[in-house]
């Protein structure tokens, strides 16, 4: 039976609401302004005609107000005059039909750029000063609908401009990952091309020379055959070392990288660490915990300050990763869990602190 209704629900609410919305049950719970409407009712004993208007009328508000979601532009317009249409005839029997007028303004932001949708509201605050003058309507009508359409058509407005920022935002930061990997793919391309493009030549050399030292001198072909096997496995160890040292990122690497991401996404970005040498395999994990940290922080911590600190005290490396963003502590992900993982062969420990932003804070004994 849970199935059946969970099932129908769903299905509702798909041919209610389009299927990239974002705002999952807020349309429906913005509905409970209607009482608004109908709460004037019980203030007096209403003729049945008063009824069935409001009733009909209602019905024909929830159609447009519904379809107004899968809209934009001139649609939307369209639906916002129906509206006021329907808030305007409602006026006729009820004064707090004036919350219609509110829905419309809400949804102006929908109607176009910043100033069409501004410019869709100041028009909605006209003709309700104009239809209060007109029919001679009571404050109880006008100054409600003015304020809350001024207040939530306003917001709506803003906060629409604020998440196609946050899409701008995030198409910027896979562009910038994007063109990383790029001009990571074309240094190791450089760098192996270095590498192995003079050893090959070589080979190649040796190995012409070897065919030619056949035919008159055996023994010196040998040689040139020794050394051609001698060349190839020191090319074949170099190689391995050059992909090894690509796999493994150092601390100095990875901060240099999250000054780079951060810059870009409008973070300040300041690190403090020691000119000291650390071991290799310290470096290797704290530039794993580095780079972790700072993919958290561009995905959740909605952050615009970054501060890493690397300090060593008696035989201690401390290091504290503070941000000012909203993340909160609560289960750990992945990356929190990889962080304790390499840190424990290393006799390291991690602790969280979220009461002033976020703070990361690790110690290695060296």
């Amino acid at each position: 039976m849970i199935k059946r209704f969970y099932a129908l629900a769903t299905s509702v609410h798909h041919r209610l609401l389009p299927a990239n919305s974002d705002q999952g049950v807020l349309p429906y719970l913005w509905l409970v302004y209607l009482g608004i409407y109908f709460v004037h009712f019980a203030f007096y004993d209403p003729p049945a005609w008063h009824v069935w208007v409001s009733a009909i009328g209602t019905l024909l508000f929830l159609a447009c107000y519904f379809r107004a979601y899968w809209t934009t532009g001139f649609q939307t317009l369209f639906y916002i005059a129906a509206i006021c249409a329907i808030g305007s005839v409602l006026t006729l029997v009820n004064p707090g039909a004036g919350v219609f007028f509110v829905y419309a303004s809400a949804f102006a932001a929908h109607a176009g750029p910043p100033k069409q949708s501004l410019a869709t509201i100041g028009v909605i605050l006209a003709y309700i000063v104009l239809l209060a003058w007109l029919r001679d309507l009571s404050a109880y009508f006008y100054v409600p609908a003015l304020i809350f359409s001024i207040m939530i058509g306003g917001a709506n407005v803003f906060q629409r401009e604020i998440a196609k920022k946050n899409t701008q935002l995030k198409l910027t930061q896979d562009e910038v990952k994007r063109l990383a990997t790029t001009a990571e793919r074309e240094r190791i391309a450089r760098d192996l091309h270095d590498l192995i493009g003079h050893t090959f030549s070589m080979l190649t050399m040796k190995a012409q020379l070897a065919q030619k030292l056949f035919d008159h001198d055996t023994d010196k072909a040998r040689q040139e055959i020794a050394e051609l096997e001698q060349i190839s496995r020191r090319a074949l160890t170099e190689v391995r070392e050059a992909v090894t040292g690509y796999r493994q990122k150092d601390l100095a690497t990875e901060l240099a990288n999250a000054k780079t991401l951060l810059n870009s996404v409008e973070v300040d970005f300041d690190y403090t660490i020691p000119d000291s040498t650390l071991p290799a395999n310290i470096d290797t994990t704290l530039g794993f915990i580095v780079r972790e940290a700072i993919t958290n922080l561009v995905k959740h911590a909605n952050a615009t300050r970054c501060q890493i600190t690397l300090n060593e005290a008696d035989r201690i490396l401390t290091m504290h990763i503070a941000d000012n963003g909203s993340s909160k502590a609560g289960p750990e992900g992945n990356g929190l869990k990889g962080m304790r993982e390499r840190l424990a062969p290393l006799g390291g420990k991690l602790t969280l602190n979220s009461k002033q932003g976020f703070n990361i804070i690790l110690t290695v004994p060296l």
